[in-house]
């Protein structure tokens, strides 16, 4: 894999490290911040345990679904999530990929979060990765600090 297929994300939070941890692994809280504006999502499993699989169901304005399935393949809490990237009922979807995310301390109340999204194969729409992460990250923060 070279760095031509590599999706890099850096971005701060307000919250401690601890918290965004488990704004990315609780599913009551992946439900609030994850996907795209015009999808809702309807289901989220997860079991946070190396080897583990997780869900995350998403309904279309058309009324069809589809998933986004992975696997836990690394865990280092607060700090590391490493987890299998895959589409399921999409037509014309992104190729599978490794999705590694590392929590930083930055403060008591500040964290960063580098996201790391390594494919095989390069996706036709690489932009939207990117575009996808930043703007699922935006819900997030906004989610974080009307929280607080």
């Amino acid at each position: 894999m070279n760095a031509v297929n590599n999706v890099y994300i850096s971005r701060r939070f307000n919250c401690s490290i601890h918290d965004l941890f488990q704004w990315i692994v609780d599913a009551d809280l992946i439900i609030q911040w994850f996907g795209p504006i015009h999808l809702k999502v309807v289901a989220v499993k997860t079991n946070l345990s190396i080897g583990e699989k997780f869900s995350i169901q998403f309904l279309k304005p058309d009324e069809t679904t589809f998933s986004i399935e992975g696997q836990y393949l690394k865990i280092e809490k607060p700090n590391k999530l490493v987890f299998s990237f895959q589409y399921i009922g999409l037509t014309d979807a992104p190729p599978e990929s490794i999705v590694e995310i590392t929590l930083i301390s930055i403060g008591e109340k500040v964290s960063e979060l580098v996201l790391i999204q390594k494919f095989d194969v390069t996706p036709i729409n690489m932009e939207s990765r990117s575009n996808s992460w930043n703007m699922m990250f935006s819900k997030l923060s906004d989610r974080i600090t009307n929280n607080v």
